[in-house]
Formats: C-alpha cells, structure tokens, sequence
C-alpha cells in the first residue's frame, strides 16, 4: 500500500508538469505576448523602426554628411562668378629708387629737348607702398566648374545613399531585436505557467506529506523543480530587460521606458514569390545604389580630366598703384583677355584619361558583381527562411504530438497497465521536444530577420 501511494503522488507530479508543458506548446510563435500590465504602452514593430528612424543618433551623425556634401555644391556654384583680389604692401625702401630720364625723353619743344639733359629722379630710403587690385572672370573654365557641378551632385546622391543604408542597418537591427524580444517573451510566458504549475505542485506534495500519504524527499524534489523554474524564470526576465533597454537605445529615447509587444505577420507576401522578391531587392538594396553612383562619379572624373585640354580664357581687369614711388605712374589701369595653355606636357593628360577609363570600366564590374552576390545572399536567406519554417512546423507538430502521447501514458499508467518509468521516459522526452521547439523558433526569427535585410527595404 506505501508503495501504490508513493506512486499515485508521483503519478500526480507528472500529470502536474505535463499540464504546464502544454501550456507552454501553446504558446502563438508569430505573436508577441502581452504583459501583466494592461497600463503599458504597447509598442507595435512598425512604430519600433519609425521612431528610431525618427531619434537615433547615429542616422543624425550620417545626415550631417548629406548637409556638407551641399555645402561643397553652393561652395563651387559661386566660382562660375568674378573672382575679386586687393593687394596692399606695405614696407620700408632699404635702398634708394632711381629713375632716369635721359634727353630728349619727352621729345622737343622749340627745337630744345625735354628735358634737356639727362635727368633721375630718386625716392630717397622711406616709407613707401602700393596697392594692386585684380578682377578676373573666368570663360573658358565655366564648363570645367559645370562638370565640377555635376561631380558633387553625384556625390552628394553617394552621401545620400550611405544615409539610407545607414537607416536601413538601423531597421534591420530593430527588427532583430524585436524579434529576439518576441521569442523571449514566449519563453518568459511558459516559465511562468510552469512555475505557477509547479507552485500547484507543491502545495499538494506538501499536504500528502502531512497526510502520510507521500514521502518527504518527493516533496523536496519538487521544491528544487521549483527554485529551479523560478531561476529560469528570473534569467529570461533580466534578459528581457537588457533586450528592451537596447531596443530603446536605438529607438534614441529612455532606456527605461517600458512597453509590451505587438503581432506581427505570420508571413511576408516576399516568401510566395522567388522572383518578386529578387526584383525589389534589385531595385532597393543600397549596394546596388552606390555602385551605379560610383560609375556616374568615374565617368564625371574622366570628363572632367579631359577638360584640361580646353585653355584657361577669361577677361583680366588689373590696377597697380606705386603711389609712394617718385617718377612713376601714380595709377595704372588695364583691361584684357588672360589665356594659359600648356601646348604640350610628355603625355601627362593621356596617361591620366586612361587611368580615367580604366576606373570606369572597373566600376561597370563592381556593379555587375555586387548585383550577383545581392541575389545570391537574397535567394541564400529565402531558403534559409523557407526551411526554418518548415523545421518550425515540424518541431511544433512533434511537440504537440509528444503532449498528447504523454497524455496517453501518463492515462494508461493510471490504469496501472505500464510502469512508472514509462511515464518518467515520457516526460524527459517532452521536455527534450519543447527545448527542439525553442531551437526552432529562435532559428525562425534569425531566417526571418536576414531574409527581411536582404529585400533591402526602408
């Protein structure tokens, strides 16, 4: 008789931690779940990736490239304008300053020459200075600064396209870290019904035990059961406390604002269709972006390189002015075209045109190399995904069916027609089925959140 009641006790602790398993098998893997608290702000994943679009600091430091990349263009815009220069010097005559006028260098008056001998004039040691002012419009070099034009726009759109990809790293890392919450807080609910079940446990262990009816070390071990749930428990809340502060940190606002999770969709409309799929990662992902830029940024750098070709022409307004210097003009005016032209350099510009092609060339291959990995990382991630889930559906599958067979022995043992370690077997491996299905799920999410990256979305 002891020993048929020591084995209805047990046949309760089994029939206790199946109830609790079950629950957990019903846990909703593709929903978040929400919190004891209804008062808590329930934080949806499309307003996650809003806000940390909206106040992450690390997109603020990104955009500051944009501002300065249109600072240069305004910057060379104003070159295309004449270009204004004052020289002022200043300084002391170390030596005297001696012009000569020989006879005759004004001509005759009365048949006598002006003047009449040989006359210098000197500017003793002082003081002295002068003033130059320039005036230059450039012509020739207005289609070199259009092309310049032209260069930086192309590369602001390249400081542009880092912004988004920069807000793309930021989306794709709000979306992991919203996944990684939901699957912890699947965990986190199971713990909990597990511990409320094992609490359940203990308090009917603790009465057979008075009652003689069980034996004290079967009530030890489910305190340790127990203590030893409840330590999960604590674990996956601390984790899921360090994943939310994280999440607020790229959300740029109060890590220790809390919230609850919202649903997401089971299924993206991508995963029906391989080829839909290829097309917008094709058109979205930010590498294929930059590496067509980069061919408009090669093809500006050989066109400007040829450029040099053209000789520098434009109108030259100049005014000196030795105005502490006896003997010359005080005012000097002048008014002209400026031309430079190297006639010949050793084949300098042509070695350069051709380093200019080459890049060129060499940027049609990135782009055509870049779009080959994109959709291979993107049909890599769409199969990973796809079997992820089916492995999900398998190990959910095989797990409800475990609870069910447990359900059967842990019946039939009742009945007294198999043993109890029957049921004990049974139990280890439904416990060894939810810790596959938890395997699963993890990998699921990870599937999900690479194959969302490779799409290349906003």
């Amino acid at each position: 008789m002891p020993q048929r009641r020591e084995l209805r006790t047990e046949l309760k602790v089994v029939c206790l931690v199946a109830c609790a398993l079950f629950s957990y098998c019903c846990v909703n893997p593709l929903a978040a779940q929400e919190t004891a608290s209804g008062s808590l702000e329930v934080l949806t994943l499309e307003r996650a990736v809003a806000q940390a679009l909206e106040n992450n600091r690390t997109i603020k430091i990104s955009s500051e490239n944009v501002f300065q990349a249109n600072a240069q263009i305004l910057a060379a815009r104003a070159q295309r304008y004449p270009q204004f220069n004052v020289q002022l010097i200043g300084s002391y005559l170390l030596t005297p300053v001696s012009v000569s006028f020989p006879a005759g260098a004004f001509g005759n008056v009365g048949g006598t020459p002006v003047p009449n001998v040989n006359s210098p004039v000197v500017t003793s040691p002082k003081f002295s200075g002068m003033s130059v002012i320039q005036a230059y419009q450039p012509l020739s070099q207005l289609y070199n600064i259009h092309l310049n034009l032209g260069s930086l726009q192309v590369n602001k759109r390249l400081s542009e396209e880092q912004l988004r990809q920069q807000r793309q790293q930021i989306t794709n890392s709000v979306k992991s870290a919203y996944y990684g919450l939901l699957q912890t807080q699947s965990a986190l609910d199971a713990a909990e019904s597990n511990i409320q079940a094992l609490r359940e446990l203990d308090r009917t262990t603790d009465a057979n035990v008075q009652q003689k009816t069980a034996l004290q070390y079967q009530s030890t071990g489910v305190k340790a059961q127990l203590a030893q749930a409840e330590l999960q428990l604590v674990t996956l809340q601390d984790t899921l406390a360090t994943q939310k502060e994280n999440l607020n940190s790229l959300m740029g606002r109060d890590i220790r604002a809390d919230f609850k999770l919202g649903g997401v969709p089971e299924t993206l409309p991508e995963e029906s269709n391989l080829e839909a799929a290829r097309q917008e990662a094709l058109a979205n992902r930010t590498e294929i972006h930059q590496a067509k830029i980069k061919i408009d940024q090669a093809v500006f750098a050989k066109r400007i390189e040829k450029a040099q070709y053209i000789p520098e022409v434009g109108i030259q307004y100049l005014f000196f002015s030795p105005f502490t210097i006896q003997g010359l003009p005080q005012n000097i005016n002048s008014l002209g075209i400026s031309l430079k032209w190297d006639l010949y350099d050793w084949g300098y510009k042509r070695h350069l045109m051709e380093q200019k092609q080459s890049a060129i060339e060499q940027s049609h291959l990135n782009l055509t190399e870049t779009q080959s990995q994109v959709l291979i990382d993107l049909d890599n991630n769409y199969r990973k995904l796809r079997e992820a889930r089916a492995n999900l559906k398998v190990a959910q599958l095989a797990q409800d069916a475990e609870s069910q067979k447990l359900q059967v022995v842990l019946e039939q043992y009742k009945q007294n027609t198999v043993l109890f370690s029957s049921a004990q077997q049974e139990r280890a491996n439904m416990a060894q089925m939810a810790a596959q299905y938890q395997q699963a799920l993890d990998a699921f999410w990870t599937a999900r959140a690479n194959f969302e990256k490779s799409l290349g979305e906003d």
